[in-house]
């Protein structure tokens, strides 16, 4: 097949900050791409929305953690899209004209595998991400493997088939590592996507959630938490968590939310090594840390407060099937309203979007592929 078709490439590694006058997407290029031919079990599909994760921005600008992805490579994980030929081999039940998410992760699926055994594909040692290891969801045309296909559910539109994955991260890491019970305080540290996510589905849980941003987020992802009716807490060196928790914090009803300013369960989403640093001084002895973000950096952690306070820190790496069925009932029974985080953009405006992601200047850019 030589028909060609665009796609939104990372080029380089360089690493690029923010406000140094360096173009955030120096690192990147809209790109002419061509379809190679499908090979067995593969898919031919048309991209619907495609989502921004913050690793497609971290790898956008050159993050250490990141520094694995061969480039170039049409990045993008978190799409929907729309089935337009099959490959060689069985494909199940997957057909011409199907809409739907993929998988992020493809494990190897051997039988002596203990994550594949157990269809926790995205804990396999050799998994593949798409987007990663092969191109992905910010192609016009994507192709893939169609055991990654997971049909939308009814009701579902195609813009929220794009938020699919990234929610899906959120159920795994609530509802297998943390230990959730209504009336609890929680706090999300970072409120990007996935730390608002993480906040609506730990308040459907029944928990009490405070939200921290920065002073570049005061307009917007933190507007956004309050509007919605999160405890907002912009942070800094000079004003860290927890001294605000000290100095007391209150919920809407001027209820003191946390006790002898610790909490019982802090979520992780920030990205930012200190951060992580201090959480185990603001959750209470016996509390839970669950770690969803990853870092550029080794953290440094008081090992001895660790173990004299009993808490339990628990890491959370992507999800698996069960997670994103889970993840569309949340988004079809109104849990999350993903209306309210969505901003959307056509293809020509795809370097715009990415911009604007890294620069904080949106909530969760989706972008109209086609």
């Amino acid at each position: 097949m030589t028909k060609k078709i665009h796609g939104f490439c990372l080029q380089k590694k360089e690493r690029i900050y923010p406000n140094s006058g360096v173009s955030v997407t120096n690192n990147t290029a809209v790109v002419p791409i061509e379809i190679p031919q499908l090979k067995e079990g593969e898919i031919l599909a048309k991209t619907l929305y495609t989502g921004i994760c913050g690793s497609d921005t971290s790898a956008a600008i050159g993050k250490a953690n990141f520094d694995w992805v061969e480039r170039p490579r049409i990045i993008g994980h978190e799409f929907s899209a729309e089935v337009l030929e099959l490959g060689p081999g069985d494909h199940g039940d997957v057909k011409v004209g199907d809409i739907f998410t993929p998988l992020a992760m493809l494990g190897c699926q051997k039988e002596a595998c203990p994550a594949c055994s157990v269809s926790k594909w995205n804990l396999c040692a050799e998994k593949e991400i798409i987007g990663f290891h092969r191109n992905g969801g910010f192609g016009q045309r994507v192709v893939l493997e169609s055991d990654r296909v997971v049909h939308l559910l009814d009701g579902l539109s195609p813009v929220q088939g794009a938020l699919v994955e990234p929610l899906s991260i959120i159920t795994n890491a609530l509802y297998t590592k943390c230990n959730i019970k209504p009336g609890q305080d929680v706090v999300v540290t970072g409120c990007g996507i996935i730390g608002l996510m993480s906040a609506e589905v730990a308040r459907a849980a029944g928990a009490r959630v405070a939200v921290t941003g920065i002073a570049q987020d005061r307009n917007i992802r933190l507007k956004k938490a309050k509007d919605r009716g999160f405890i907002t807490l912009e942070v800094s060196p000079e004003n860290t968590l927890r001294q605000q928790l000290k100095a007391g914090v209150f919920d809407a009803n001027g209820v003191a939310f946390g006790q002898q300013a610790k909490v019982d369960l802090l979520i992780e989403c920030s990205g930012v090594a200190d951060v992580l640093t201090e959480a185990i001084g603001v959750v209470r002895p016996e509390g839970d840390i669950c770690v969803i973000a990853t870092y550029g950096q080794d953290v440094a952690i008081n090992a001895t407060h660790l173990t004299r306070t009993s808490l339990n820190i628990k890491g959370s790496m992507g999800s698996c099937r069960t997670d994103y069925l889970v993840a569309m009932k949340l988004m079809l029974t109104g849990v999350f309203p993903a209306e309210h985080y969505t901003d959307q953009y056509n293809f020509n405006e795809l370097t715009q979007a990415f911009e604007d992601s890294i620069t904080a200047k949106n909530m969760k850019a989706v972008v109209k592929m086609n």
